[in-house]
């Protein structure tokens, strides 16, 4: 999915496509997020020794067991935070321009990592679950049959990585495949496909959705709203606005079982996340909620995220008056 404006984008459009970045970047479902916060605390290690791709990939080609999935944890590390290619959530156009160098610079890493990616499969599930994340953050498109392949794999992690990098590179062919892992036994493998099909826009994923909203598991009603608000779908308002209600998540996360609770810290990023859809979705209509959420809400970073959205809006308005 290109999320990159460009100079000719008009100003709520480009809005749009940041509020899209906000929710890749905040509401990908907590599993990945806290396994990929927890690997950047291996940068440090990384950066001082100064290593470039291939070592990494000849790394991890000459290791064996447990010291393979470790191979493959640095490499995904490396990849998601070195300085030659910063910011992989970033949609500027000198990011773009940074990628397209960095992968020129390694044009086959691709096809060596899908190739050591398919030959693992029933050998090594650690070290598949960080190459299926590695694939997607480089999106090679010769990698989309393997990735395909592992919506079918025995182990949970290796396909909710899988569904991550199929929705992340907008694979529409791994739609129906995606649709049929929202009843998936793991609960994780439902939430990341619940997420995914808010990447793949499609009235078959919209119907999915739509009815996910009326799910009895908070995580999941938030993640089809937010898939659906990306694409300027009113239909999950009324979620939407349960979630600027800090007295009503509060009280929602304790249906939860304890191990599927969100941090303070994510279920944050959730609410500023709602907050921004919200602006861009019900646009004027959604004035007077912004405009408390901006006044009483106990979070900071929820009242500056609805007041940054009432500065657009009256941007808007503005512009439209010219």
């Amino acid at each position: 999915m290109n999320n990159q404006p460009s100079s000719s984008t008009p100003p709520h459009e480009e809005k749009s496509t940041l509020a899209a970045l906000a929710v890749q970047l905040f509401v990908i479902p907590l599993a990945v997020v806290v396994f990929c916060i927890a690997l950047g605390a291996m940068f440090m290690w990384l950066t001082t020794e100064r290593k470039d791709l291939d070592d990494y990939i000849h790394a991890l080609k000459s290791s064996r067991d447990e010291n393979r999935a470790q191979q493959a944890q640095f490499l995904f590390n490396y990849i998601q935070e070195s300085k030659r290619w910063q910011g992989i959530f970033d949609v500027t156009a000198q990011m773009a321009a940074n990628r397209d160098d960095f992968l020129s610079r390694h044009p086959k890493a691709g096809a060596e990592l899908t190739m050591l990616f398919d030959q693992l499969k029933g050998k090594d599930p650690r070290a598949r679950r960080y190459l299926a994340l590695v694939l997607g953050l480089l999106n090679q498109p010769e990698s989309l049959p393997a990735l395909r392949m592992a919506l079918d794999d025995a182990d949970p992690e290796t396909v909710k990585n899988a569904v991550w990098s199929l929705g992340r590179m907008a694979d529409r062919e791994s739609l129906s495949a995606i649709i049929q892992l929202t009843g998936h036994a793991d609960y994780g493998v439902r939430l990341m496909s619940v997420y995914a099909l808010g990447l793949l826009h499609d009235p078959r994923s919209r119907e999915v959705l739509l009815a996910t909203l009326q799910s009895p598991d908070v995580l999941m009603q938030w993640n089809a709203a937010f898939g659906l608000a990306t694409h300027r779908d009113t239909a999950p308002a009324p979620v939407l606005e349960r979630l600027l209600d800090a007295d009503h998540v509060a009280q929602a996360i304790q249906s939860l079982p304890a191990e599927r609770r969100p941090t303070p810290q994510n279920l944050q990023r959730y609410r500023v996340a709602a907050v921004m859809l919200y602006g861009q979705t019900m646009r004027e209509s959604g004035r007077t909620k912004l405009e408390e959420v901006s006044r009483s809400d106990p979070d900071l970073r929820v009242r500056g995220a609805a007041l940054q959205q009432l500065e657009n809006l009256d941007k808007n308005r503005r512009q439209a008056n010219r």
